[in-house]
């Protein structure tokens, strides 16, 4: 016998309700407990290791860089980077050495190792050529420690003190520029501490100018310098008994370093205590074997009496440089240069006008300079490597020094 069952009505209403009640519910505890995240960066840096070498030696201190990235190897020659993944170039480099590069496409998820080679190459550096030693070699090849300063200090040097170059020499470490004569400006150069009787100064190689104690600095204008080269400590077996302490070398503007149309060169320069600068520079070739420099200054400066105690602090002088250089070059290892100096200076120091000394009088120094050069330097190849070097050096210095009523 059958059973047979009635529906009701309502039970049909409930299915639906009850669906969307239990998605309702898994949906909230989805959303209470999320799913942990992965970090996207993460998944796409690579890690790219480099090896660089030299003669299949590792090669320390090279810079690896790619992008903006950029590392250093250490001293097995190893470095390591974290990059995306993608196509990157990879271009390692170190001084002396020729870069190099390598392309590389890095994978997600696959570390990745590279090795570059670099060859040997000379870095192309400025050559200085030291002319103190009398051997005419580079600065990298001297036996003799010699420190240069080279035309940009000049340079910076000439803007600041066109009269003279005590201040070039004073910020040069081992060297110190003393004050001899407040009242005339006397100053000698002490060299590692040595008295200033022990230091020769030079003019390319040639002795015009004496020693470098008294007023020889304060009478050298810096215009017309190429570099200026220290030797310090003794070089007595080069320069005698007057280079116990050191050597001061200035060198001049070489013509073959000066624009081919050549150069012409105004400076005028004026001081906040009344001293004034003009000088000249020119050089140019007057062929192909000869070419010439010239320099010409005139300065000036006003006395001045800093602390009004009527005694004067800054000498006043009135002084004319003049000083042609001529080269000679005949391109087959043969070469002479010959200079001419003259150098022409009052100064007065002492009492300010109309301020007396303690005695109740007028106290009058001065100091007259007249002082000519003549210097030459001649170079010749003998063949088979003998090189003879022959050098003339001549001046006249003349000095009126007047102490109140006595004249020296």
């Amino acid at each position: 016998m059958g059973r047979c069952y009635a529906r009701s009505p309502r039970s049909n209403l409930l299915v639906p309700w009850l669906t969307l009640a239990l998605w309702l519910g898994l949906a909230h505890g989805l959303a209470a407990s999320p799913l942990p995240r992965v970090d996207a960066t993460q998944d796409t840096l690579v890690t790219l290791r480099i090896m660089v070498t030299h003669d299949g030696d590792p090669l320390a201190e090279a810079t690896v860089r790619v992008g903006e990235e950029e590392s250093v190897t250490d001293v097995a020659g190893r470095s390591l980077l974290r990059l995306a993944a993608g196509r990157h170039v990879v271009v390692a480099s170190r001084i002396g050495f020729s870069p190099d590069s390598v392309a590389v496409t890095l994978w997600g998820g696959q570390d990745t190792s590279v090795t570059i080679t670099l060859a040997e190459a000379g870095a192309e550096l400025e050559e200085i050529v030291v002319h103190s030693t009398r051997s005419t070699r580079r600065l990298e090849e001297q036996p003799l420690r010699v420190e240069v300063l080279e035309q940009e200090e000049v340079e910076e040097k000439v803007m600041m003190t066109p009269g003279d170059i005590s201040m070039m020499l004073n910020e040069s470490g081992g060297m110190r520029v003393q004050n001899t004569s407040p009242s005339l400006g006397g100053a000698n150069v002490r060299i590692q501490g040595l008295r200033g009787r022990y230091s020769l100064l030079l003019s390319d190689g040639l002795p015009l100018y004496g020693q470098a104690g008294g007023l020889g600095l304060l009478q050298v204008p810096p215009v017309d310098l190429g570099q200026v080269e220290v030797i310090k400590g003794a070089s007595s077996a080069l320069y005698g008994s007057s280079a116990l302490g050191g050597v001061i070398n200035l060198i001049s503007k070489q013509p073959a370093a000066l624009p081919a149309a050549g150069a012409r060169e105004v400076l005028l320069n004026g001081t906040s205590l009344g001293g004034t600068d003009a000088v000249l520079f020119a050089g140019g070739r007057a062929s192909d074997a000869w070419s010439y420099t010239l320099l010409a200054g005139g300065h000036r400066q006003n006395r001045v009496d800093r602390d009004d105690d009527g005694w004067t602090d800054v000498p006043g002088y009135e002084r004319l440089v003049l000083r042609p250089r001529v080269f000679w070059n005949d391109g087959s290892g043969h070469s002479l240069f010959v200079t001419g100096g003259a150098t022409l200076e009052d100064r007065d120091g002492g009492t300010m006008d109309g301020a007396l000394a303690p005695d109740g009088t007028a106290y009058t120094e001065a100091l007259t300079t007249e002082r000519f050069d003549l210097g030459a330097l001649g170079r010749f190849e003998l063949g088979a490597g003998w090189l003879l070097t022959a050098r003339l050096s001549g001046m006249t210095q003349q000095h009126d020094h007047t102490f109140g009523e006595d004249l020296e």
